[in-house]
């Protein structure tokens, strides 16, 4: 893996200026910083139900992140202080709950952003409960990449701390003892960008859009392609339904000079046959 990080097995997500990246690889996860807007890009992370424990919350203020470069202003819990946005987690508390020090690594400063309350503990909450269910009570492995989409003007709080517009996360959700490897065209993708807002849905559900449409809104390139999208004997695949009914996906072959029948594509027979949990869509 990149880094060789766990946290980023499916790839290192990319964009056109990569002078605002500044990777941070932790235990518990990897995190890419924007020192120009003093706040996260994007967050990755493997989540298992060995993740999972009765840690207690950090309490306290957030943390103040002294391992970013000399020179870089470094965020304060006070930067949000009365703000009125929450201090927003990428990767959750909840996910990292089977030691205090794991835990509170979450609270680092470069793991949060301005997030509206609204957005904070509705659909972005009920979303990363979604996710947690799958590794919790279903033992799977679930491949989790969050970030914020920064506007050319947006707003700031604190010194410099800037607003996100929207907020998204993609996750992919393997059996349990699976890894990256296991990753295919069938595997179970949840993909959603959600508008930092007070006037947001409750359900995340409607939030939920395509891969392709969070790289084209993020700007970055999550490097899942290459894994997720297979061949089948005549062309290549492309799902665009939700993975729930991805038997209906038996007509999106692409790259085939003619509509190859399901006794000609054996690719298609195992598409149409498998059974998924939870709801996807891949697209570009």
């Amino acid at each position: 893996p990149p880094h060789g990080s766990p946290h980023l097995a499916l790839g290192t997500p990319v964009d056109a200026d990569p002078t605002d990246d500044h990777v941070i690889v932790r235990n518990g996860y990897a995190v890419s910083y924007n020192h120009h807007r003093n706040g996260p890009n994007w967050a990755a992370w493997r989540l298992t139900a060995q993740d999972i424990g009765g840690q207690e919350r950090h309490r306290g203020h957030f943390v103040t992140d002294d391992s970013l470069p000399r020179g870089w202003y470094r965020v304060t819990h006070d930067d949000y202080t009365g703000s009125g946005y929450d201090r927003g987690h990428l990767v959750r508390s909840k996910d990292r709950s089977t030691s205090a020090a794991a835990n509170d690594a979450t609270f680092l400063l470069t793991n949060v952003a301005p997030q509206s309350p609204a957005l904070n503990h509705g659909p972005w909450l009920r979303l990363e409960d979604h996710c947690r269910k799958f590794a919790q009570h279903d033992g799977r492995t679930v491949y989790v990449v969050a970030g914020v989409i920064y506007g050319q003007h947006g707003a700031t709080i604190g010194h410099g701390v800037a607003v996100p517009s929207a907020w998204w996360k993609v996750a992919v959700v393997v059996a349990e003892g699976q890894g990256a490897a296991d990753v295919t065209a069938t595997t179970p993708v949840l993909a959603a960008v959600m508008p930092n807002s007070e006037h947001v849905e409750r359900g995340w559900q409607t939030y939920q859009v395509t891969l392709g449409e969070v790289e084209r809104r993020s700007g970055y390139s999550l490097r899942l392609q290459r894994p997720l999208w297979q061949r089948c004997e005549r062309g290549r695949w492309r799902q665009r339904v939700p993975v729930a009914t991805i038997s209906a996906a038996r007509d999106q072959c692409q790259g085939c000079t003619s509509s190859p029948s399901q006794s000609s594509c054996t690719r298609r027979a195992a598409i149409s046959s498998k059974r998924a949990v939870g709801s996807a869509v891949f697209a570009r």
